[in-house]
């Protein structure tokens, strides 16, 4: 049984995620600003501003999953393979949102012989939120 949740929870956190690539068509060169920067599998995510040299904007990613324990590791791992892939040297992240998407509720009964000597049966419940998580990036080339 302990297996069996083990597997679901795991499922809901890596089952549920969506990245696309949509590619961008416009000016060929931006210039960049600077920000603040992270590697990740040899990806530059830049959060905070931007990277402060020119690129040449490749396209957005939009990636939606449940929001866990793994979510962010799996979600940059996933967005930096998608860049990679497309021929990106860096995303620069555009939007992140989280959102309450449903309800889980578990119970338990106590019945085990100490209760019923009592005459008692116990009860528990527990019940979380779920969220979801939405993130667009924007791929990048560097140009020089």
């Amino acid at each position: 049984m302990k297996n069996l949740l083990l597997l679901l929870a795991v499922s809901l956190t890596f089952g549920c995620a969506s990245t696309n690539f949509t590619e961008y068509r416009g000016p060929d060169l931006v210039q960049g600003t600077g920000g603040t920067v992270r590697t990740v599998e040899g990806i530059e995510f830049w959060e905070n501003g931007n990277p402060n040299r020119k690129v040449k904007i490749l396209g957005v990613i939009d990636d939606k999953r449940a929001d866990g324990l793994f979510s962010k590791s799996s979600r940059d791992s996933a967005l930096a393979k998608t860049a990679k892939s497309k021929g990106g040297d860096a995303v620069i992240l555009m939007d992140s949102s989280s959102r309450a998407e449903g309800f889980t509720q578990r119970g338990s009964v106590d019945m085990s012989s100490r209760s019923r000597s009592r005459g008692t049966v116990g009860f528990t419940q527990q019940g979380n939120v779920v969220y979801s998580v939405s993130t667009k990036v924007m791929v990048v080339k560097y140009a020089d």
